[in-house]
């Protein structure tokens, strides 16, 4: 055997050795590395459960004092808007005369509903019922509200009616 011949099977002996050994224990190195990285990922997300369960239970009482500050509770949004109507108007002296079932249109891809009702009773009564339906109840915006002065010639009393229009887009 000659030198030449000796180096080579030197050269190819050398890396097979550094072939077998990366099979034998780099590559199951490597695997247990990313095996640890993954549970480490792993373990920081479980501990910080703790503090995003906690932070999800204050948010859900936030919201659920929310929906009995404004009175909504799981019926529809008309039944809901009638019973702050009615509830506003025992309290004020006003009467409900009209409540129309609500007109839906779908414009550049956003559904707004409008629900328009009548109500009679003094002026200062009827702004109110549009400041606590627009400001307090967060039912909507109040599109339109417009009052007429009615005669009875029978009686020979007059009344104010307001008619509101209020709209809600979802």
């Amino acid at each position: 055997m000659t030198i030449k011949q000796k180096n080579s099977i030197l050269a190819v002996s050398f890396f097979g050795i550094l072939i077998l050994g990366y099979f034998l224990s780099i590559s199951p190195t490597l695997l247990l590395k990313d095996n640890y990285d993954r549970l480490k990922t792993q373990e920081q997300i479980y501990a910080n459960i703790p503090k995003r369960l906690k932070a999800l239970s204050q948010k859900e009482k936030y919201y659920d004092s929310l929906l009995g500050h404004y009175q909504i509770t799981e019926t529809s949004l008309q039944n809901n808007l009638l019973k702050t109507i009615d509830r506003y108007a025992v309290d004020h002296a006003i009467k409900i005369i009209s409540f129309n079932e609500p007109h839906s249109v779908i414009q550049n891809g956003k559904k707004t509903n409008s629900y328009a009702f009548r109500v009679s009773g003094d002026f200062n009564a009827i702004l109110g019922l549009a400041y606590q339906l627009e400001q307090r109840s967060k039912f909507g915006m109040i599109a339109s509200l417009q009052f007429e002065k009615l005669k009875n010639y029978r009686t020979g009393k007059t009344s104010l009616e307001g008619e509101f229009l209020l709209q809600l887009v979802q």
